[in-house]
């Protein structure tokens, strides 16, 4: 078990860093080993959609760890495809997937006897992990978008599968476990004109989805008081190197974001004692000339936030601000 006080070892920043975000090295003292645990779905399972696929969020976020402290590192129990269910019960992993790990000579999938990977009975059994990382729901909308692309129609599917209570109850069964979760609000997909071939539906559809749902994440978040990475708000729609191989994927450089922003919030966050926060932007500048740097922003997540409407014009802000950054964008909606 994880001890609550776990962050009592740690020398914590008065403030949020603005500007570049980057941390000082005598403002942390870890002497605690971190371990950190992904947990949920291709937003961290990222390899298979990679250029590099060696260099996947579970090597970025490892390596960075270890630059605070050489016993540091992280665990990957995260398995494309899944949904809440699959990281409640298990999930038999693609035999694609299996092969490319083999191929590119990654550590295989932990898998029982029966070929499943049961992430809850693992994180139950690893040794001493520190800090969860669970990024889910994404699959859960695609299975969603095989009965329908109607915006009101997906939503009702999605509640009458019971979404809501089926995330709360897996987050509550991993604090059991390991207190220290940070939640990973799903990125929107690359805004494409042919939305269709890749079995999404328009973009527009999509920004609403995502608007209605992240009070899902918000509403656990406060009740455990835990962080939130807000991908959604983070990654470009409209620049193509924010995705892999496919429009639904992430790619090494926002692969790189997700790794930055863990390690961020593992350094300064106080699991158990400060209230939830939502966490927005770059902890570094992927590109060293602010042409795309979306700085770190950090907001405490209040009674303002159930203000649906607060969101989606900043979810929108973000993606118009995007777009304009970007000079082929596509403008299809």
């Amino acid at each position: 078990r994880v001890n609550q006080e776990i962050v009592g070892d740690f020398q914590i920043m008065a403030e949020e860093k603005k500007a570049t975000g980057k941390i000082k090295e005598n403002e942390l003292n870890f002497k605690t080993d971190i371990h950190a645990v992904l947990m949920g779905d291709s937003v961290l399972d990222t390899f298979y959609w990679l250029s590099d696929k060696r260099r996947d969020v579970r090597f970025e976020l490892d390596r960075l760890l270890k630059e605070d402290n050489k016993n540091a590192k992280c665990t990957n129990l995260a398995v494309d495809e899944s949904t809440i269910y699959n990281v409640l019960y298990g999930i038999q992993p693609n035999r694609g997937y299996v092969r490319s790990r083999a191929w590119n000579k990654l550590e295989p999938y932990p898998v029982d006897n029966a070929g499943f990977v049961r992430p809850l009975y693992l994180v139950r059994n690893l040794k001493d992990p520190t800090h969860v990382i669970l990024s889910i729901g994404g699959n859960d909308a695609r299975a969603a978008f095989a009965s329908s692309f109607n915006l009101e129609g997906i939503y009702k599917r999605m509640m009458d599968q019971g979404i809501i209570d089926g995330f709360e109850r897996l987050v509550t069964e991993v604090t059991k476990v390991v207190p220290n979760i940070i939640l990973v609000i799903v990125y929107h997909p690359l805004v494409t004109s042919c939305p269709i071939f890749h079995m999404l539906p328009k973009a527009s559809v999509i920004t609403e989805l995502i608007v209605r749902f992240t009070p899902m994440f918000l509403d656990i978040a406060k009740k455990f008081k835990l962080p939130v990475i807000d991908l959604a708000r983070t990654f470009n729609p409209h620049d193509s190197r924010d995705y892999g191989s496919t429009p639904i994927e992430p790619s090494n450089r926002s692969g790189l974001y997700i790794a930055e922003m863990a390690r961020h919030i593992i350094r300064t966050f106080q699991f158990g004692k400060e209230d939830a926060k939502i966490y927005t932007g770059l902890v570094s500048d992927p590109d060293g000339d602010e042409s795309n740097w979306r700085p770190l922003k950090a907001e405490v997540i209040d009674e303002s936030f159930k203000d649906l409407e607060k969101y989606r014009t900043s979810l929108n802000k973000h993606m118009e601000d995007g777009r304009s950054k970007v000079k082929s964008a596509c403008v299809i909606s």
